[in-house]
């Protein structure tokens, strides 16, 4: 083969190269206001400096005379390569930054429907499933039912069953034995999440009156224990309460809430636009807004601002179930389904998260398991105390839904969090409960 012949390659390389800095040039014409433009600047920099290298070497198209020429095209292909393989400032920021962790609640989702699918006790009585039209009922069980409750769960919540138990635990299914248990004595929403939160039951708390407690949560241990700044650590949800249950001061880090105006400076068009609609969106409860505007927020903050550490806190469970439409409480838990599928794609295509990030999914009380009172929950009622968790991330035995060999209970949710980031339980709080050990092959 003439000499000449083996720079033909690079030609074409540069071809490329051209293509694909035109390509985004134009792009960034397109999009001067993304967040990302410093990192596309600097890549369309790095492509216009191997375009002038790769010109150098394409005209040594004749075979070189001497070694001298020679050591010219060796230097050149040796600073190219250099160039081309150092690593993007994003992906040493991915590096650098460490573990991730996202909390999702999704309040009062009851075991048997996450462990069984469809309850035809409840299904089948007008009385019980509020249902009034038979034709609902039949597209409900046309929709979610199985012939086991294997089938019928995983009608229901498709994504959860096929995609993410297999690849992590899941905890709290009594038929296995092992259950997860409430320890609060208070079996509803805010005695639940700061037991979650802050890792230990608080008698104090015995309503949902929208109080900022004085008890630090573990995302604040977070944010102080790895030096994170304000919108490294956030907290969004449904409920105004999810805010101030969540931190025991006020502006520790970013929160978007309820119907809590958003704040500007850290905002993006699209929140804003999630931020106007919110008011046009007719909720169940006042204090709260539709899952759909959180969920939404949810997905353009972590786009955008990349936190850390991330709580999500879905409500609508627990509206629809208040409501006795049980119609309407499994359309709800399927739609949760596809929330967390979009999550977690989302997660796997940003390099910040992918194979970085533990996801705990939980609940904050359960409810009843007579089929005529599975609409409240509370002291005194029994299956209100029986909840789940769902762990899945890097370093989670992939054993899917299993019996827990020691007592679980919704105080080990904060330390199990706080172990996946790498830092200390005791050391925030030696009385919270402890790290779930299954989370990590224990």
């Amino acid at each position: 083969m003439p000499m000449g012949d083996r720079f033909i390659p690079f030609e074409q390389n540069m071809n490329e190269l051209t293509l694909t800095y035109r390509k985004m040039e134009r792009e960034r014409a397109h999009k001067n206001s993304h967040p990302h433009e410093p990192d596309q600047t600097r890549q369309i920099g790095r492509l216009r400096k191997n375009q002038r290298f790769l010109r150098g070497v394409a005209r040594l198209k004749k075979p070189p005379r001497s070694r001298s020429q020679l050591g010219v095209v060796v230097v050149l292909l040796i600073l190219l390569t250099s160039c081309t393989s150092t690593p993007s400032p994003s992906d040493k920021g991915a590096e650098a930054r460490g573990h991730n962790l996202i909390l999702i609640t999704v309040d009062g989702l009851r075991n048997e429907e996450l462990f069984g699918g469809i309850d035809e006790r409840v299904l089948g009585s007008v009385e019980n499933s509020g249902i009034e039209y038979e034709s609902e009922s039949l597209r409900v069980r046309a929709a979610y039912a199985g012939s086991t409750p294997e089938l019928s769960r995983s009608a229901l919540m498709p994504f959860f069953w096929t995609e993410l138990v297999p690849n992590g635990v899941l905890l709290g299914n009594e038929s296995i034995g092992g259950g997860v248990r409430v320890t609060n004595k208070e079996l509803f929403s805010a005695p639940g999440y700061i037991e979650i939160l802050t890792g230990e039951p608080h008698e104090d708390v015995v309503s949902n009156d929208l109080i900022r407690y004085p008890y630090p949560s573990f995302m604040e241990y977070a944010k102080a224990g790895l030096g994170l700044g304000f919108t490294d650590v956030a907290t969004i949800g449904s409920w105004e309460g999810f805010a101030l249950l969540s931190s025991s001061r006020p502006n520790l880090f970013f929160s978007n809430t309820g119907v809590e105006e958003l704040k500007p400076e850290y905002s993006t068009q699209r929140m804003r636009w999630l931020d106007e609609i919110q008011h046009d969106i007719m909720s169940l409860w006042p204090e709260g807004r539709s899952d759909a505007v959180t969920f939404g927020m949810s997905v353009e903050y972590l786009r955008n601002f990349k936190p850390r550490v991330l709580y999500i806190a879905f409500a609508e469970t627990d509206d629809w179930a208040h409501q006795r439409r049980y119609d309407r409480y499994l359309d709800y838990i399927h739609l949760f389904d596809s929330y967390l599928k979009r999550l977690w794609t989302l997660l796997q295509s940003m390099h910040e998260y992918r194979n970085n990030t533990t996801l705990i999914i939980t609940t904050d009380h359960g409810r009843p398991h007579d089929p005529k009172e599975w609409v409240e929950h509370g002291a005194g009622m029994a299956g209100s105390e029986a909840i789940w968790i769902a762990i899945i991330g890097p370093g989670v035995p992939h054993r899917g839904e299993i019996a827990a060999s020691n007592a679980v209970t919704q105080s080990d949710v904060a330390a199990t969090a706080l172990k996946a980031l790498g830092l200390d339980y005791r050391q925030f709080n030696p009385r919270m409960g402890p790290p779930i050990s299954e989370a990590f092959g224990e």
